[in-house]
C-alpha cells in the first residue's frame, strides 16, 4: 500500500501516475469547427464529440496539474466561453502497461 505524504499529494505522484479527465468546452456556434481543430492539435487533448456550441474532450498527462493548465489555456482561447473538467481519473503507470 503507497503512503500519502506532502509531496506525493502536492505533486500528484507526478512521474509515477498517468491522468486522465473528460471536459465540455462551451465555444461560440460559429467556432466551434476551428476551436475543435485547435483542441484537437493540442498535446494530451482528443477531441471526442462537437455539436452546436459544445465539444467533448478527454485530456492526458503525468500530473493532475498539466490537466490544470491545459484547460485553463482552453479556457483563455478566443471563441471559448468555458471549459468545465467533467471527471478525473489517474492509475498507477504500470498498471496502464
Amino acid at each position: 500500500m503507497r503512503q500519502l505524504t506532502r509531496r506525493g499529494l502536492l505533486t500528484a505522484g507526478a512521474g509515477d501516475r498517468h491522468h486522465i479527465s473528460s471536459a465540455v468546452v462551451v465555444a461560440l456556434p460559429e467556432r466551434r469547427a476551428e476551436l475543435s481543430e485547435l483542441l484537437a492539435a493540442m498535446r494530451g487533448v482528443e477531441v471526442h464529440a462537437s455539436e452546436g456550441s459544445r465539444v467533448v474532450i478527454t485530456i492526458e498527462g503525468p500530473t493532475s496539474g498539466m490537466l490544470g493548465e491545459t484547460l485553463t489555456a482552453i479556457s483563455a482561447m478566443d471563441g471559448v466561453l468555458a471549459a468545465n473538467m467533467v471527471f478525473e481519473h489517474a492509475e498507477d503507470q504500470e498498471a496502464r502497461s
